[in-house]
């Protein structure tokens, strides 16, 4: 058998290419681990730079919504329905009136606020009243969960929220709690790449397929769980980096993954430089090492310059939007892309949260500025024996609510008086009656301007209107006074000559039942008095009445027609 014989110019062909092939090829698989190894580095280092700027926009964002929350924890409406329903019975804290009491107020101040969750718990921590927002609008939280426990991550309906919670005191007594949350956007922790939330092992959220993320959760807690910040995991037979960020509010049982896929990669990377390897290959070892060179340096650079960027930025306290777009790796060009787009985010809600906190806080710096101490306390009393009449009278429910709500506020126009005047110890001259008979117009320009208030308007605007015409602002009669109205006006003066006040103590019994009789029919509804007094009666208020004044004819109640 001949043996096989070549020619020298093959032989040299053929060990030349046989040497620059596995140079080449040892050339270009030591490029290929290196580019792995940094491509490794540098996401991590991005993916935790991302994290760190993100953590330190919702650290600013908690901390906003705290300094609004001790504002808004402080609504006397609030408050007061708390109050109320501390008072309940343990049978009846269910109170429908009461949790729309706290609905309504929730409405209120939630108007011009980003939050989508807005709770109420009471001092027991048990969630009494909420709303939420929907695309088409804010509606009540139906039903309440069953157990509520404030948390910066909690889930309600099948939805998981941001939240932040603030007591609700008063003085040194817990009230209960406010908690106000956004929806949680896991879409928004993955600027590229895929992202998966996992609480207790377990997937939460995640921007993967659905028909994965078993696969995926079974190697995280095989791989990953014991790892601070990486490990690779294979998923459908490709390599994926799994880069861990811990948010310390969330807890030691809530981790945020996030997924690179190292092969897709290294891939693009590497993908334009086989065909370049394969022309240098001629040129020998040193021309492969020193393409190599290059390459691992054209492909580190963009990566370098971008992380130095966040690093600056971190320091600055500000995410650019300037990114550069024009690299000649599309990876690059699409991190850069999604990076300015976030940023660009990122400052449109910060402006909108800015503009909607100072004119929050301007509002209520007036409001709080001008308010009457004793308007409250009144207030509440007056709410309550009003509901009282008109449950007696049988209106209807949403008639009542309305009363309700209307009696609660019907002194609001007294925040534009002076305190010289509401605290006045002694008569008032002309000048400051007349300034006393201005506030239910002020009370209904205040009210009007928000379109669900306009139920409440009549009360507030009307309350001083006598049956007989001679009351304020219009001097109306009769049946020109709505029906609320003037049962708000029997309850309003009850209170007022029954309770101490800045320039006179508490009117005897004896004189509080004189003036209601006798108000009867000219001042007063005669029918709201009848039905008043019977309450009073039914509460042996009317009876210590009767005993102290030493009447000497007993009070009969008129026949029903």
């Amino acid at each position: 058998m001949s043996k096989l014989r070549i020619s020298l110019p093959t032989r040299i062909f053929l060990f030349s290419f046989v040497t620059v092939f596995l140079v080449v090829g040892a050339g270009f698989w030591t490029l290929n681990q290196a580019i792995r190894a940094k491509i490794h580095v540098r996401l991590k280092e991005s993916f935790q730079m991302n994290g760190k700027l993100s953590d330190t926009v919702s650290a600013r964002y908690r901390a906003r919504s705290v300094q609004m929350l001790s504002v808004l924890s402080e609504n006397a409406g609030l408050k007061a329905a708390l109050g109320l329903l501390r008072e309940l019975p343990a049978g009846q804290r269910g109170s429908a009136q009461v949790r729309r009491t706290i609905e309504a107020n929730l409405f209120e101040l939630g108007k011009g606020l980003e939050y989508q969750l807005m709770v109420v718990t009471d001092s027991a921590g048990h969630a009494v009243a909420g709303t939420v927002t929907r695309p088409w609008g804010t509606i009540p939280l139906e039903p309440l969960p069953a157990t509520f426990i404030p948390s910066p991550l909690i889930g309600v309906q099948e939805a998981l929220y941001e939240a932040t919670t603030v007591p609700i005191n008063l003085g040194t007594e817990n009230l209960g709690s406010l908690t106000v949350a956004r929806e949680f956007d896991i879409a928004s922790w993955s600027p590229s790449g895929e992202t998966a939330l996992l609480q207790d092992g377990k997937i939460v959220r995640s921007t993967l397929p659905a028909v994965v993320l078993p696969e995926v959760e079974s190697q995280i807690r095989s791989k990953c769980m014991e790892s601070e910040e990486s490990c690779e995991i294979s998923l459908q037979g490709e390599s994926y980096l799994a880069l861990s960020l811990k948010r310390e509010d969330w807890g030691p049982d809530v981790k945020l993954f996030g997924f690179q896929s190292l092969d897709a990669a290294m891939n693009d990377f590497t993908r334009d430089f086989v065909g370049t390897f394969l022309w240098i290959g001629v040129g020998g070892m040193l021309g492969a090492l020193l393409l190599a060179l290059i390459g691992a340096y054209s492909v580190s650079r963009p990566i370098t310059n971008l992380i130095l960027r966040l690093k600056a930025s971190q320091q600055a306290g500000h995410l650019p939007s300037d990114f550069p777009i024009h690299s000649s790796i599309d990876e690059m060009n699409l991190l850069a892309s999604t990076l300015n787009e976030a940023a660009q985010a990122v400052e449109e809600s910060n402006r909108q949260l800015d503009k909607a906190n100072l004119e929050f806080l301007e509002t209520m710096a007036r409001a709080l500025d001008a308010r009457d101490p004793y308007t409250a306390g009144h207030s509440d009393r007056v709410s309550a024996n009003s509901t009282a009449i008109a449950e007696a009278m049988g209106l209807p429910e949403k008639e009542v609510d309305i009363i309700r709500i209307g009696a609660q506020m019907h002194d609001i126009g007294k925040i534009g008086i002076p305190d010289t005047v509401l605290q006045k110890r002694g008569p008032l001259n002309e000048e400051e009656f007349k300034l006393i008979k201005l506030h239910p117009q002020i009370g209904k320009r205040i009210l009007e301007k928000v379109g669900s208030f306009q139920d409440y308007l009549p009360i507030v605007e009307l309350h001083h209107e006598d049956y007989d015409g001679r009351g304020y602002p219009y001097g109306l009669t009769g049946e020109q006074v709505p029906r609320g109205v003037r049962i708000v006006h029997v309850a309003d003066v009850y209170d007022a000559i029954s309770s101490d006040r800045a320039y006179r103590a508490a009117m005897p019994p004896q004189q509080v039942l004189e003036i209601l009789m006798r108000g009867s029919g000219t001042q007063f509804d005669p029918e709201v008095v009848r039905v008043f007094l019977k309450l009073l009666r039914e509460r042996q208020t009317l009876d210590r009445l009767l005993s102290e004044a030493q009447l000497a004819v007993c009070y009969e109640e008129p026949s029903q027609p």
